[in-house]
């Protein structure tokens, strides 16, 4: 059999069945690939995003606010990005498994152009985990990315991605890892392409009334389509 989680150890935030409560600033700069024949003069984005989460019992509420500078069109300054809020739900909790549905909504709250889509976007997603031997925790999830309002001199968004996510149970507590393989159907530009995300972090312990943890996240991108080459 496998042990079901224990509700009074530690939530780290990485079982996506058990929404921890947090409040998280991470940096992340993007090495872009822009689309051909566009007039560019920059290839980089840079954000602050700060993201806090509120778990209500099997929901839980995220708010994200990215504060980002991208110099495509020459300007390097920062700026505020889209906002977006997620709504989740989990159930069908069991020992083996558990489910999860979600919906995000992404504003077109961008203070310039090349600093967000243009969009209102809307995320519906679903979560499939799988509790394995050992500790290990497998997550095949989808997430479908449709925009339905905001500039008419803006690309429609009309994405599916299949995530493969995956948490592996390592012999020092402290330390964690997630590995994070992702396929992106674009419908709209008929495109599609693969990028893997590989989470590496340490947990510091107690700190400002809540736990500290530190951890570095590269990503690459994969396929003739991909819209960049790697971020940290």
């Amino acid at each position: 059999d496998v042990p079901p989680p224990d509700p009074t150890a530690q939530n780290d935030g990485l079982d996506p069945t058990r929404p921890a409560r947090f409040a998280k600033l991470t940096f992340e700069h993007v090495d872009l690939l822009p689309p051909a024949g566009l007039p560019v003069v920059g290839d980089s984005a840079n954000s602050f995003i700060f993201e806090f989460q509120q778990p209500l019992g099997s929901n839980s509420v995220k708010l994200k606010v990215p504060v980002s500078s991208v110099d495509v069109l020459g300007d390097s300054s920062y700026g505020l990005g889209d906002l977006s809020a997620k709504f989740t739900h989990v159930f069908g909790l069991t020992r083996t498994h558990g489910m999860v549905v979600n919906f995000e909504l992404v504003a077109d709250t961008a203070s310039r152009a090349e600093l967000g889509g243009g969009k209102w976007v809307a995320k519906p997603g679903f979560i499939y985990a799988f509790f394995l031997k050992g500790g290990y925790i497998l997550a095949p999830a989808a997430v479908h990315n449709l925009s339905f309002a905001g500039s008419d001199n803006r690309l429609d968004i009309n994405q599916t991605v299949v995530d493969f996510y995956f948490v592996p149970k390592l012999r020092n507590p402290a330390f964690y890892m997630t590995l994070d393989p992702a396929l992106t159907l674009d419908w709209e530009n008929s495109k599609q392409f693969l990028t893997t995300a590989l989470t590496v972090g340490y947990k510091l312990g107690p700190m400002l009334g809540g736990n500290g943890q530190l951890f570095v996240k590269p990503s690459f991108g994969v396929g003739a389509d991909r819209v960049s080459d790697w971020g940290l």
